[in-house]
């Protein structure tokens, strides 16, 4: 924290940290209205038979699990933009069992070079998606843990093709998303119906501002689910399954496939659409220094006590490290994938002394590989 206002003006900073005080009154405000009314609140949750405890469920052995995290960087350059997205898997500590599947992380990469568009990044972010996807039906673990909630690729899948259906002509970037499409829908499918006994797909996100328990017990401000079950929650506890309250997407242009394909992908989307309405959410506090984690899975693993219990101890052991506040599998993916954007910048300057040697007219090379905008300034 030493050099976190470097480069701010004196008067800005203290400023900033003038509004310590008025800020630190309104959180404590609110620390001591959610303890005041906390026994209330459990009350509420017991009599809609929503509060359960993770002993309560059969006792099954630990399973196996992997984290699936992805990532965008976009390099704006003079003349294109360097889009690349990846996804990254990393298997969970080690259970009791011993048994390992991917010791060595798992990555898929998709990198483009695009004339400038305001949708590349829409674009980029539905190809992140779709790996991350690609990555969750390879995995070969009891339970795969999503970064995010389990409808989101599905929206981004819908968001860029909002944006592909704007371009003026065909890029290859939308050639290549609209192209394997069809394969992403049917692996997501996969993923959300959950019909493989031998498998949990899960999704976790770090950040939500869901409130569908909140709703449920009446609470009028507007906190968050993870944030009032993490008050209310003991350690070992968790709420029982309610529907998933997820944003539809809006029409999913179907009339940018090829003929041939429109009612495959029509059919897969009516499919999938549908199985978002069986996702399910539960919250679990799995020790006393984690807050309350927002577990989304599909109906099937959420009524069966077996699965819900496999899923419960999963998370319960790969959360055991003091200083996390995700599962393992999951902090190590985000870890290492929000790597990507420092090595975009890499790669844009290997293109660059690459293109140099290769192209006679260095000033050409060097300014059409710049960046849009001037670079951090580091001294001699």
């Amino acid at each position: 924290m030493k050099n976190a206002f470097i480069d701010l003006p004196a008067a800005l900073v203290e400023q900033l940290l003038g509004k310590t005080p008025v800020l630190t009154q309104t959180v404590v405000a609110q620390l001591s209205a959610r303890r005041a009314q906390r026994e209330a609140l459990r009350e509420r949750l017991q009599a809609l038979s929503l509060l359960g405890e993770r002993r309560e469920l059969p006792s099954v052995p630990t399973g196996t699990s992997c984290g699936i995290d992805g990532s965008v960087a976009v390099e704006r350059l003079l003349a294109h933009d360097l889009l690349v997205a990846g996804a990254l898997a990393v298997e969970g500590l080690t259970p009791p069992s011993n048994e390992r599947h991917w010791p060595e992380p798992r990555h898929a990469l998709w990198v483009e070079l695009e004339p400038h568009a305001d949708a590349n990044d829409v674009v980029a972010r539905g190809v992140m998606a779709a790996l991350e996807v690609e990555l969750a039906t390879r995995a070969p673990h009891d339970v795969v843990f999503l970064d995010g909630s389990l409808a989101t690729p599905l929206i981004a899948f819908d968001q860029a093709l909002r944006a592909i259906a704007e371009f003026s002509e065909p890029t290859p970037s939308s050639r290549f998303f609209l192209t394997r499409l069809p394969e992403w829908l049917a692996a997501l499918l996969r993923i959300l119906e959950a019909q493989s006994p031998q498998q949990c797909w899960i999704g976790i996100p770090k950040y939500t501002s869901r409130r569908e328990i909140a709703s449920m017990l009446g609470v009028d401000d507007p906190i968050d689910d993870r944030a009032l079950l993490t008050a209310l929650l003991d350690e070992g506890e968790f709420t029982h399954p309610v529907p998933l309250h997820a944003r539809r997407p809006h029409g999913f242009g179907i009339a940018l496939f090829p003929p041939e394909q429109r009612a495959t992908v029509s059919a897969l989307v009516s499919r999938l659409l549908a199985v978002v309405t069986d996702l399910r959410v539960i919250y679990v506090r799995p020790h006393r220094w984690l807050p309350a984690l927002r577990v989304e899975l599909h109906q099937t693993i959420a009524s069966d006590p077996h699965r819900l219990a496999q899923v419960l101890n999963v998370v319960h052991f790969q959360c055991a490290r003091g200083a996390l506040v995700e599962p393992f599998p999951l902090f190590l993916a985000d870890r290492m994938v929000r790597h990507l954007r420092r090595a975009t910048r890499a790669l844009r300057h290997a293109i660059r002394e690459a293109a140099a040697h290769e192209y006679p007219v260095f000033d050409d090379v060097f300014l059409l590989l710049e960046s849009y905008r001037s670079e951090a300034y580091r001294a001699p």
